[in-house]
């Protein structure tokens, strides 16, 4: 193994609090009842635009045109990144001690994502972060890992993707690359496909060569 590659929300950071602040801020503008913690941890996963999507489809309906609350939510969200998130326990502790490049593949837009790193000071740990917006597709489609592997300048073959999605799983699997599931993270429910020898559920202590 020459690299590690991260999903974010879920994985790294605990990020659900300050989205779910944002989304009421957007259902609010809207006219729309607030939704729960619990539904937006649900909602996470397939980028903003999705995730405003379900909002809007979970408090009456999405409507033809979904523009202003994309903009709304995107502008509620900018103004608190991060007051309520945080790291996973033993994240920090991981990323100090690897001694391999690592490299972030979210679907959470790109320039959030580095403003994110940057505030919680995560960012000098990686030497890529591709967004959701940094290529012409989102994951589960593996073109955004297969682009974050290209400018590590190595091959799949040599990196592990460590995510917590059923969503990091498929891109994982449709890229041809390892991959290590955190079970601490969003996901709801099993998933169908993964090994028992794939999956962690603490980040406390972990050395992820055993994924190698």
């Amino acid at each position: 193994m020459r690299a590690i590659i991260f999903d974010l929300d879920g994985t790294l950071v605990h990020s659900a609090p300050d989205i779910h602040a944002a989304a009421n801020v957007m259902l609010a503008h809207a006219g729309r009842d607030a939704v729960t913690l619990e539904q937006v941890i649900g909602f996470i996963g397939n980028g903003i635009e999705k995730l405003v999507e379900r909002c809007l489809h979970a408090t009456g309906g999405v409507p033809d045109d979904m523009a202003q609350h994309l903009t709304q939510m995107h502008r509620a969200y900018a103004e608190d990144l991060t007051t309520l998130t945080r790291l996973f326990d033993g994240v920090r502790d991981v990323l100090e001690t690897s001694d391999v490049p690592m490299a972030i593949c979210t679907n959470k837009p790109e320039s959030p994502a580095r403003e994110m790193c940057d505030q919680l000071d995560i960012s000098r740990y990686f030497s890529v972060i591709t967004g959701g917006d940094t290529t012409s597709a989102n994951k589960p489609n593996p073109l955004p890992l297969l682009h974050t592997v290209e400018t590590l300048g190595l091959r799949v073959e040599d990196c592990l993707y460590v995510g917590d999605s059923v969503t990091d799983f498929r891109t994982a699997r449709a890229a041809g690359m390892r991959f290590a599931f955190f079970t601490g993270g969003y996901q709801p429910s099993p998933v169908e496909g993964l090994r028992p020898e794939e999956c962690f559920d603490n980040w406390v202590g972990l050395n992820l060569a055993r994924f190698h």
